[in-house]
């Protein structure tokens, strides 16, 4: 990512909208940010980090914090952001949550946060997202890194930039995992721990199975308690032997089986022949029996067959008599229907006669029913005339009543006006001094702020200084213990070489003793002794010499540490002296630095900003005064609108009601003219109307209940009359239908035999008892022919025939099935025993095939799982391993940096360290000192040492992750302060080293108050603040 342009508005330091366009750099890749203390030099990456995230870029900065206390409450604040990104240009518009005054009425409302992302082709803008949580996911994704990364990586914050190098393992290998996108490595060391478990329990699960089917085994008196504990391998192979001795069972049972049942069989049809003739012999003598009954009941039946005929012939004649005796029961309902129709024609003949004569009365009458309703439409149309006239003069009387009344407001607006008018010149007259009151009140605001900061920073360097004097205490300690042991150490030392040189000279007396003259000297060569070596005085064993070496060698650990620990108290003390330095040299002190001087311009700062403190309160005050003169103008010039407008709107009304009232009294005086009434009561001719309308509506109502009953009494007279004349009728052909019915019946009863009624009647049956009659006569004469031919055929076909003995046939044969349904249930039980053991070899054979074939996948993927998690002799896990290679290349990068701005002494290497108490290794950072030549922790880094590595790793890391095709690019860094704690050299080879930054296009922003940096880098973003605010722009040398 390369920044193109930033604008600001409102936001932070900057009150007006200031805009910083990065391409006015041209070649000069890095520039430096400089500036007064608090004018705004950090708010510049905030911005950016704002435009893109939403969030501030430091620790202690928040969102509801960027708002300008310099902007007006109308003015809104907002970060318009430019940028490129491998080729394509992007635009970023963000503003925070904020107060805005209401477009209507009183008070403020909160606008919410707001973001659009916008995408730059062929010069026109192209809207991506427009929701917060939209852009910020497009950002992510283009980007590649999340906020915490961004501001690790694109900057170095004040105060923040010992924690690129100092995070643990566990942190940087979270950010590494995020830059480079390895969680695929961390999902395939899950799977295969999820493949290794799921193996696992589907093997155990065979195992459950297998156990199972071998507690199925049928053993038979085979079975004993140690088969439980044994091999599978043995249980099968007994089991197999098992079988083949049931299969041979099983055929030693099946013959005997066979050969039972073709007993049994011979048996059985012995004994159904011998079953079927004696049944014959059964039913013969059934037969015989029922043929006697049947003789005997031959009279009884010839008599029922008479019976029944009788009856067919009454069921004949049944239908005749029932026509008779139906025509007769008609004619009777007849003759009563036409006796009660005559009563009834006589009443109504009554009836019609008195209507008629009504009608021809009231129907004389016309004339008069017409006179009655012109009468009563002559009163409505009075009536109508009346209302208009009353509801015109009633319109005229309101529109002169409120015409009155709209006069009266129009001179209390007038009033009122002209009061609001006279108070609003005093009120203004008094605020005239406020301008200059706010002027002031803002520049005391401004001293205290500036005063605020210089505390602030006396604040900490007094605390620094103090942990500087402790750093100075701890140093002199170190240096005493130090030099005592060092003591020590030389004391140890020449105790040794002196035991050393004793057995030196005694190993030369030694010789000297087998030295002879014209011989050669077995050390020197030479074949002269002028001076042979003389017997020492005291002479050391090998045990007092080996207690002298150990005491040396731990004396000279001792010396190591305590020289290691001097040298890290001293860099400690180094780092911390000129953090302090800096921070003095900020507070633009002449003074020699002590907690003395220090206490005094802190002292001095509290006493400065209590009297700034006092003015700005007294200056807030009439302030306040003078707010409250301006809301009574604003609410005076908000009334007077409003009565103004009032009055407009009422003058218009006034206007239109004028020129109503003037039409409304024409139209009254036309009508009085052109009617005359004979009341102006509008109640009496009501009452008049009322009257006429119920004289004609009676008439007229009694007119239509004369016609209406006329009609229907006429009416009903005719039908009846008609009714009458038609019951005579048919009365007559009822009579002669009868006739003819009666002489039917007579002529059917003597066809069929019936000398009389009474004989008819006797022999007259209901039809079921006719049939029951029938089916009884054809039943007996159909028996009586089965039995007859049955019995003939039987007593040929048993001729030659004796009756057979059944009992003793059954017993023999149930002797015989007893035995075979024993011999057969000992066979199918030990088939089944078989069949179920066959299943059970063929079911485990099958479980221990596959079992096996799990097992051997399940130890490859349980191994790859153990290795991919990190259990193994490194403490490295697949994710780490890949991870810590990426590192590796960041710190090649790195070191070559560093090497530049350390002159050679210090590299950055991944330590080789085991974790302790299971936890993960491979990520974590050490330091080689090569002036020295030991290896140590980076927390142990002074500041100025630790801000070279930190610088070096955040360039190497930008370089690697862009070099990588995980879609990142980092061409933007900015660093804040951490150059004052370097000296002269270092600070030399640190621009030296950012200049070569110059060749890979990347942009470098640094913000510094040192002045070498001023001198060295040509291109400069000024920021210069003040009363309305700070303000920024490009300054080239």
């Amino acid at each position: 990512m390369k920044a193109l342009k930033l604008t600001m508005a409102a936001f932070g330091p900057y009150r007006d909208k200031q805009t910083i366009d990065f391409t006015s750099l041209g070649e000069e890749s890095i520039f430096l940010i400089t500036g007064p203390t608090g004018a705004g030099k950090t708010t510049i990456f905030d911005a950016m980090c704002f435009a893109l995230y939403g969030r501030a870029s430091g620790s202690d900065r928040d969102q509801d914090t960027m708002r300008s206390h310099f902007a007006k409450i109308e003015e809104s604040t907002y970060v318009d952001f430019s940028f490129e990104l491998r080729g394509k240009m992007y635009r970023i518009v963000r503003m925070p949550k904020q107060q805005k005054r209401k477009e209507r009425g009183e008070g403020w409302k909160e606008e919410p946060a707001r973001a659009e992302f916008y995408m730059i082709q062929d010069e026109k803008e192209l809207l991506v997202a427009s929701k917060i949580k939209e852009v910020n996911d497009y950002i992510e994704e283009i980007l590649g890194l999340d906020y915490e990364q961004f501001r690790k990586m694109i900057m170095i914050p004040q105060g923040e930039f010992r924690k690129l190098i100092s995070e643990n393992s566990k942190e940087r290998e979270e950010i590494l995992q995020r830059i480079f996108k390895t969680e695929f490595f961390a999902q395939l060391t899950d799977y295969f721990k999820k493949q290794a478990k799921d193996l696992e329990s589907e093997i155990n699960q065979f195992e459950w199975k297998i156990k199972q089917e071998k507690e199925k085994i049928n053993w038979g008196e085979e079975a004993d308690e140690e088969l439980e504990f044994q091999e599978l391998s043995k249980v099968r192979e007994r089991l197999q032997q098992r079988i083949i001795k049931q299969e041979k069972m099983v055929l030693e049972e099946e013959d005997q089986v066979k050969h039972l049942q073709q007993k049994t069989d011979h048996l059985q049809e012995l004994y159904y022949k011998a079953k079927q003739l004696q049944d014959l012999f059964e039913e013969k003598e059934q037969l015989s029996v029922e043929k006697q009954k049947l003789d005997e009941n031959q009279e009884k039946i010839q008599e029922l067959k008479k019976e029944y005929s009788l009856a067919r012939n009454a069921a004949e004649v049944r239908p005749y008599e029932k026509q008779y005796e139906e025509r007769k029961q008609e004619l009777g309902r007849l003759r009563q229907n036409q006796k009660e129709k005559i009563e009834t024609y006589h009443q109504v003949q009554e009836d019609f006669r008195k209507i008629e004569e009504q009608y021809i009365q009231e129907a004389d009458k016309e004339n008069d029913r017409e006179k009655l309703k012109q009468a009563w439409q002559k009163k409505i149309q009075e009536k109508e005339r009346l209302e208009e006239f009353v509801q015109k003069k009633e319109q005229v009387r309101q529109l002169e009543q409120q015409s009155e009344k709209d006069e009266e407001a129009l001179q209390e607006y007038k009033r009122m006006e002209d009061e609001l008018n006279k108070q609003l010149k005093g009120l203004r007259e008094k605020t005239r001094e406020e301008r200059l009151l706010r002027e002031s009140a803002f520049k005391k605001k401004e001293e205290h702020r500036t005063l605020n900061i210089r505390k602030e920073a006396a604040e900490r360097l007094l605390n620094e200084w103090k942990k500087l004097k402790e750093l100075r205490g701890n140093y002199q300690s170190s240096l005493t213990n130090y030099r005592k042991i060092k003591d020590d150490h030389l004391a140890k030392k020449s105790a040794y070489e002196q035991a050393m040189e004793e057995i030196r000279k005694h190993h030369a007396y030694t010789i000297s003793l087998h030295l002879k003259e014209g011989s050669p000297c077995p050390v020197c060569g030479s074949s002269e002794h002028p001076a042979p070596a003389s017997k020492p005085a005291q002479i050391q064993n090998e045990q007092e010499l080996e207690k002298l070496k150990r005491q040396y060698e731990l004396a000279g650990l001792n010396y190591e540490q305590a020289q290691s620990q001097l040298m890290e108290v001293k860099s400690e003390g180094e780092a911390q002296r000129q953090l302090t330095e800096s921070i003095w040299n900020d507070l633009n002190n002449e003074d020699k630095m002590s907690e003395e001087s220090i206490q005094d311009v802190l002292h001095a700062c509290h006493k400065h900003m209590e009297e700034i403190k006092k003015e700005y309160d007294d200056l807030q005050e009439k302030l306040k005064e003078l707010q409250s003169f301006e809301k009574k103008i604003d609410h005076i010039e908000r009334q007077l609108s409003s009565i103004q407008e009032e009055k407009e709107k009422l003058l218009q009304t006034y206007n239109d009601r004028q020129k109503e009232l003037a039409k409304r009294t024409t139209e009254l005086d036309s009508l009085h003219e052109s009617v005359s009434f004979t009341s102006y009561d509008p109640q009496v001719v009501a009452e008049e109307v009322a009257k006429s309308e119920i004289l004609y509506k009676q008439a007229e109502q009694t007119w239509r209940d004369i016609q209406k009953d006329y009609q229907a009494k006429r009416d009903k007279w005719q039908k009846i009359q008609t009714a009458v004349n038609e019951g005579e009728n048919y009365l007559k052909q009822s009579e002669i239908a009868l006739e003819q019915r009666k002489k039917e019946f007579d002529q059917t009863l003597v066809q069929f035999s019936f000398s009389s009624i009474e004989s008819y009647k006797n022999a007259l049956k209901e039809p079921y008892i006719i049939e029951e009659m029938s089916a009884e006569i054809q039943q007996y004469q159909q028996r009586v022919n089965v039995v007859q031919n049955r019995l003939m055929e039987l007593e040929t076909k048993l001729s030659t025939y004796q009756k057979p003995d059944l009992p003793s046939l059954q017993v023999n044969l149930d002797d015989v099935r007893k035995e075979l349904n024993a011999q057969r249930e000992v066979w199918n039980n030990l088939h089944l025993s078989l069949r179920q053991n066959l299943e059970i070899r063929d079911t485990i054979t099958s479980l221990v095939e596959e079992q096996g074939e799990l097992a051997a996948k399940y130890y490859d993927i349980a191994e790859l799982a153990q290795i991919a998690r990190g259990d193994n002799h490194l403490r490295l896990s697949l994710e780490r391993y890949v991870l810590a290679s990426y590192l590796d290349e960041i710190l090649l990068q790195a070191n070559l940096r560093l090497d530049q701005m350390t002159d050679h002494r210090y590299q950055l290497i991944r330590s080789d360290a085991v974790a302790k108490r299971g936890a993960q290794s491979g990520l974590d950072l050490e330091v080689i000192d090569h002036h020295t030549g030991q290896q140590r922790s980076v927390r142990t880094l002074s500041g100025g040492e630790g801000f070279k590595t930190s610088l070096s790793l955040a360039l190497g890391m930008a370089d690697v992750v862009q070099a990588h095709a995980g879609g990142v690019q980092l061409d933007t860094l900015f660093i804040d302060e951490g150059f004052g704690t370097l000296d002269e050299i270092s600070l030399e080879q640190a621009i030296g080293c950012l200049r070569s930054l110059q060749d890979g296009n990347r942009m470098l922003g640094i913000i510094s108050h040192v002045q070498q940096l001023k001198e060295e880098i040509p291109a400069k973003l000024q920021i210069h603040s003040g009363p309305q605010g700070s303000k920024v722009e490009f300054v080239f040398q």
